[in-house]
């Protein structure tokens, strides 16, 4: 019996190469993307954080400096944060 299949499989044939674009060119659909984007979440962009996720990048930054001031000093590992569990090392 013969074979019918005709060339490689659709996810393993191809593609034709994109049109290149030029730098600062952009096409029709992405300016409407990014018009309807903005319209839709430039006032929400615009409000403050809430406080709780504040102070948590605020504890993570003080977090990783002292890390990398433990580091710095060679005074050896940094406990993991809690709730995870520690890790055997040979």
């Amino acid at each position: 019996m013969a074979d019918d299949r005709r060339g490689p499989p659709p996810d393993k044939r191809p593609r034709p190469p994109r049109a290149q674009q030029q730098p600062g060119e952009e096409r029709p659909f992405d300016i409407w993307l990014d018009r309807q984007l903005h319209a839709m979440y430039d006032d929400i962009a615009q409000e403050p954080l809430p406080r709780d996720v504040v102070d948590l990048i605020e504890r993570d930054s003080r977090d990783a400096s002292t890390a990398a001031a433990t580091s710095a000093d060679g005074a050896g590992q940094q406990a993991p944060p809690a709730g995870l569990p520690q890790r055997d090392e040979d």
